[in-house]
């Protein structure tokens, strides 16, 4: 499957209420599991961690009070939610098990994607978890900490995933700010109507976008058609 069409086949679960909110995995054979329930499934060898294509995020913002934030809307992939979700799912990719961080093999996973419903739209953006990897440090990251241990390991220590969480969120990585840093800016520009900061917003946009590279897909959830925005 091509992005294009990971994109339609996952709106067509959302429209027929077989995703909810919640983490799931997506093999290449289509199935789509619960994230725990694919731990468990790993654990006794029912599904091979090379089987895995898609990680899926999935949520109904219908009743949330994030809904009118029109900023996680336009930037998915930065929320704190996505960016554990991807470091998460890298160390699943490179083949370690920490289950207590729902962190399990999986070995042929391709992309990450956010699958949003509001109430009039349905956001889905792709991401590859390889090029997001390498665009963010995430990968040098990794391989700072753990050494050669990267190569041998199959579990990681509490302390190590610390280790990778700070030195991410300390990186520059969109226009000269850090991830929470560039949170802040968004929020104050979309929610505050600060525009003062369009130059950065702007700068921050081109980063976001160079850096992701997402496949984007909005759905009007009253017709299920595709829409521009």
């Amino acid at each position: 499957m091509d992005r294009p069409q990971i994109a339609d086949y996952l709106a067509k679960k959302v429209f027929n209420r077989e995703l909810e909110n919640g983490c799931y995995v997506m093999l290449k054979n289509r199935q789509i599991y619960y994230v725990l329930d694919y731990g468990e499934l790993i654990e006794s060898n029912k599904i091979l961690p090379e089987d895995v294509f898609v990680f899926i995020d999935s949520r109904d913002y219908n009743e949330d009070r994030y809904y009118n934030r029109v900023f996680i809307y336009l930037f998915p992939l930065i929320t704190d939610g996505s960016i554990y979700g991807i470091w998460r799912n890298y160390l699943g990719k490179l083949g370690f098990y920490v289950p207590d961080y729902s962190i399990y093999p999986a070995t042929g996973l391709k992309y990450y994607a956010s699958v949003w419903l509001f109430s009039d739209r349905l956001m889905i953006e792709l991401t590859d978890i390889d090029a997001v990897a390498i665009n963010i440090g995430l990968r040098k990251i990794v391989m700072d900490v753990l050494g050669k241990g990267v190569l041998t390991l199959k579990e990681i220590s509490y302390d190590q995933i610390s280790s990778i969480i700070d030195e991410l969120y300390k990186r520059k990585l969109f226009a000269g700010h850090t991830l929470g840093e560039t949170y802040h800016i968004l929020k104050d520009y979309y929610e505050n109507h600060n525009t003062s900061l369009v130059k950065e917003v702007l700068a921050i946009t081109n980063a976001y976008n160079k850096i992701f590279q997402p496949y984007r897909v909005v759905y009007d959830t009253r017709t299920r058609q595709q829409v521009l925005m």
